[in-house]
């Protein structure tokens, strides 16, 4: 990840990106008798494969399943692109022909207010549930620190760093508004249910439903996420979001349980990133207008348009 412009990370290519996923092409050689020798892939890519389930899933002190560890949104457990060109088993979080998605249906009424794009050489804030949904298309890591009647959320970019009571505790009858919202879980058996109520309406909901920036959408202040966190064994934790929001949808939309995969490398570290407006303005200053304006009309092009399966 070291390197990467994220900025870039799901609008445009920078020229470092398109090197990047060029650099995973099978490069062919010849061999002093005029042989082919066999493909290589820059990065070991080409070893890249679907994790086995592992050992069971560790336990807490008290009792529960520990979701304690450093996970990637896809089948390899570590970080991954699109550019790779690996198998749809390995990238994909899911599979539609197994666990089919419907994607939110917005009420038309709230589709020129609530779906919108996020502009280009923004910095939208992390928060309930994007920081985690975005990393369908941003790739980046989310980090599960579990202690007793609690658990740390962290994500590397939006970076962001949420604190969930898992006591059971109730949500305080008039909290204030924050892009994480107030957040309140409780133990299903194994499964570890988180209700967030109070959130910012300035957070936009990416890639809750089709993925990317583009497909962006607001939310009125009756939004209330529900999101469930599993893990069936050591390497691989399950996260599924259901989202309601009477004034913007037709009906509450449920996501498709999604496979986050457990960090194989024990030198696998945190990154740091910060996001600055227009961060690349050499780039952006050489784009055209029409360029620039590419971007924010794309969401607003789909609004007539049927929304389907990634």
């Amino acid at each position: 990840m070291r390197g990467k412009h994220r900025l870039f990370g799901a609008r445009f290519w920078s020229a470092g990106a398109l090197l990047a996923a060029c650099s995973v092409l099978p490069v062919f050689g010849q061999t002093s008798q005029g042989q082919s020798t066999k493909p290589k892939i820059a990065g070991n890519f080409d070893q890249v494969h679907v994790l086995p389930p592992g050992d069971p899933a560790p336990r807490g002190e008290d009792g529960h399943v520990d979701l304690t560890g450093r996970y990637y949104p896809n089948h390899a457990g570590r970080m991954l692109e699109g550019g790779y060109r690996l198998p749809r088993p390995i990238m994909q979080q899911y599979d539609p022909a197994v666990t089919p998605q419907e994607n939110p249906v917005f009420k038309p009424d709230a589709i020129e207010k609530f779906k919108e794009a996020t502009p280009y050489g923004s910095c939208p804030p992390g928060g309930t549930p994007t920081s985690i949904t975005t990393q369908a298309t941003e790739h980046g890591p989310m980090e599960l620190v579990q202690k007793p009647g609690v658990l740390w959320v962290l994500s590397e970019f939006p970076q962001t760093i949420r604190r969930i009571p898992t006591d059971g505790s109730a949500h305080p009858k008039d909290p204030d508004p924050t892009f994480n919202g107030d957040s309140r879980a409780h133990w299903e058996g194994d499964t570890l249910v988180v209700d967030t109520i109070a959130i910012d309406t300035r957070m936009r909901n990416i890639s809750v439903g089709v993925p990317g920036d583009a497909n962006a959408w607001l939310h009125s202040d009756q939004e209330h996420v529900i999101e469930r966190f599993s893990r069936p064994s050591k390497n691989y934790v399950m996260y599924q979001v259901h989202v309601e929001d009477p004034v913007v949808l037709v009906k509450p939309f449920t996501s498709a349980p999604l496979a986050w995969t457990l960090a194989q490398d024990p030198k696998d570290v945190w990154t740091e990133y910060i996001c600055t407006e227009n961060e690349d303005p050499e780039t952006y200053k050489n784009m055209s207008q029409k360029e620039k304006d590419n971007y924010e009309k794309s969401g607003k092009s789909q609004k007539g348009a049927p929304i389907g399966l990634p």
